[in-house]
């Protein structure tokens, strides 16, 4: 006895092996997640390097100012022109310094003459057509030029004759081993029409996440606005649709069979025909779901992705096991009352039965969420990829970065882990009144 409570032989020691065992289970469950995102922030030489690197290098920021003073030229094309090259052709030749960032800012006669920015989101997704080699000429900048801008891969401002500018005499060149790298290399290749004045280098923190940024440059151009996370936007649509239908065939259709078929024999051998469906392996039906979409002229769609989810037999069973223990006497009471079935099922089974409306929602949810193999045989064109789709082929494109997909991964998990967090307690509810065994 201690404290008036009776403590049983080795309950401490029990105790202790439980969270031990507990918090085991959690760090290896949060290893991968956590490993993955640090991928994602991390550059690609860190990750493919023999010595395992676990904690990311903040990325370089470069910051170059060219002086065109004394010149005649005013066309804003020329010194566009001048800045890529002071941009792209050195990234090029350094990228495995972990750049970050390249800011170049032209001046003429004390004021600003323009400010170019690019980042590695950018030029990671144009290099492999902008720069694919170590070629650096004049001539191949002129034609990558009009390719950069049309797919945004660098921000180019233009002042003509901005505010005034004050450069020091002495060496403005940071005494970094990148810094001294990058002026030799122009020295040496002397690929600038204005004479380099500054070169200063930095870090910056924010360049870390340019992993994710680069997704949507990515697909910008052949999947609309919203880049890369429109096929995100696409899985969002083909779920909230799914499990809004699932919901209300499934409830309905559930209750008709639990409350209203009053035959045993009937009801059971409704109940074993839904269960029979979920025998059937989904690949030996695909060509059939197929041609059956390319009858009804749904390829190439979302409804395409949609409609053969619409009904589940696991759905029908787990409603009707909720559905069984309802009190009978409360739907007798509604009835007799004057209460239609329909209004019976709205104003009192439908709020007496959110927790398994909320598990329905969550099992729906996880499996159209990760469905991969349906949306990639009847979707055609980018714009109707569902975001496994999008990662699939982000794996087998021409110049996959191990960075890329992590932040692809990362972001796939992101709606699971809401929808846990939020639906934690109705889950559990619904568990313990359905009698779900684990």
């Amino acid at each position: 006895m201690k404290g008036n409570r009776i403590v049983e032989n080795g309950q401490r020691r029990l105790t202790i092996v439980s969270y031990v065992v507990t918090i085991v289970f959690l760090v290896l469950g949060l290893l991968p997640l956590v490993w993955l995102f640090i991928t994602s922030i991390m550059d690609n030489n860190s990750i493919d390097s023999f010595t395992p690197k676990f904690v990311p290098k903040v990325p370089h920021s470069i910051s170059i100012t060219l002086d065109y003073s004394g010149m005649d030229n005013n066309d804003p094309q020329f010194y566009e022109k001048d800045a890529m090259k002071a941009t792209w052709f050195p990234w090029m030749a350094h990228m495995k310094e972990n750049i970050g960032e390249i800011t170049v800012t032209g001046v003429k006669d004390g004021h600003e003459l323009y400010r170019a920015k690019t980042i590695a989101a950018q030029f990671y997704v144009g290099q492999p057509f902008i720069v694919p080699t170590q070629i650096f000429k004049d001539s191949i900048m002129a034609q990558r030029l009009p390719q950069i801008e049309d797919r945004k891969l660098s921000e180019f401002t233009w002042y003509g004759q901005g505010d005034a500018v004050s450069i020091s005499g002495g060496s403005n060149i940071t005494d970094e081993p990148l810094s001294q790298q990058l002026a030799y290399f122009f020295d040496k290749r002397d690929i600038l029409d204005g004479k380099l004045v500054v070169l200063q280098q930095s870090h910056n923190w924010w360049r870390l996440f340019d992993s994710y940024l680069s997704l949507n440059y990515l697909a910008l151009q052949s999947a609309g606005s919203f880049g890369f996370y429109q096929y995100f936007i696409n899985s969002f649509i083909v779920c909230i649709g799914v499990i809004a239908w699932q919901l209300v065939l499934g409830g309905m259709g559930s209750y008709a069979m639990s409350q209203l078929v009053a035959n045993k024999k009937i009801r059971f051998s409704l109940l074993m025909y839904f269960l029979a469906t979920i025998m059937i392996p989904g690949v030996s039906i695909l060509i059939p779901q197929y041609l059956f979409m390319q009858k009804l002229g749904l390829l190439d769609s979302l409804w395409a992705i949609m409609l053969p989810h619409f009904a589940w037999g696991f759905v029908m069973f787990l409603f009707k096991g909720f559905f069984d223990q309802l009190p009978k006497e409360l739907l007798q009471a509604a009835r007799v009352d004057g209460a239609s079935e329909f209004s019976t099922f709205i104003r009192i089974v439908i709020p007496m039965s959110i927790p398994v409306f909320t598990i329905v929602a969550v099992l729906t949810f996880i499996p159209v969420w990760n469905d991969f193999l349906w949306p990639y045989v009847v979707t055609k064109s980018q714009h109707s990829w569902t975001f496994t789709v999008a990662l699939n082929d982000l794996q087998n494109s021409k110049n996959p970065r191990p960075n890329w997909i992590s932040a692809g991964g990362v972001i796939s998990m992101i709606p699971l882990l809401l929808v846990f967090i939020g639906t934690q307690g109705a889950i559990e509810k619904g568990i313990n009144f359905s009698g779900i065994k684990g």
